[in-house]
């Protein structure tokens, strides 16, 4: 499974902002997410299929954590949460989603690094495009705690070994 959180704050009131909505107090209550596609997987130099009939490709700077076989973080790595945002508009109007806006396609890599060799998670990411910096922040910006992130994912049901939980955009 494929879990996406929204983990930074930051993000969550620009996004609010650009709606002129405020971040309602649930968020800051529990890390929500939403379920993408495992079969809509790509690694980190793989061509990515243009979702149709959408005009607004975008990308999404995020780090995931990768279940161990004991249930627990077991690595992380760079994840790019691609979106359709002219298609995802038109879906969250509806109040369940994001959809198709969303499933089409998910980066992870290329790297896999344990939680002991990684050790601090105030990391700087960086995203760029052809060479240009697009986006910046740091991980340790997160609201919502990994381990509070896990104990969700975990909440009446079981993780398995492979799945992924995206931090949201850094």
């Amino acid at each position: 499974a494929v879990r996406d959180f929204y983990a930074f704050e930051q993000h969550v009131k620009t996004a609010r902002a650009k709606r002129s909505a405020e971040v309602p107090a649930e968020w800051y209550e529990q890390p929500v997410f939403y379920f993408s596609n495992p079969a809509a997987m790509f690694g980190p130099e793989d061509e990515i299929p243009y979702p149709q009939p959408s005009e607004e490709l975008d990308y999404e700077l995020e780090v995931a954590a990768i279940v161990g076989a004991d249930g627990e973080i077991g690595g992380f790595t760079v994840m790019n949460d691609w979106s359709a945002r002219d298609l995802q508009r038109r879906e969250m109007k509806v109040g369940l989603g994001p959809a198709k806006g969303k499933d089409f396609a998910t980066s992870l890599g290329p790297v896999l690094v344990t939680p002991d060799e990684l050790g601090d998670l105030s990391l700087q990411m960086v995203a760029r495009v052809n060479g240009e910096e697009r986006s910046r922040g740091n991980l340790g910006d997160m609201y919502h705690s990994w381990e509070a992130i896990l104990a969700h994912a975990t909440r009446n049901t079981e993780l398995r070994p492979g799945d992924v939980l995206g931090s949201g955009t850094v």
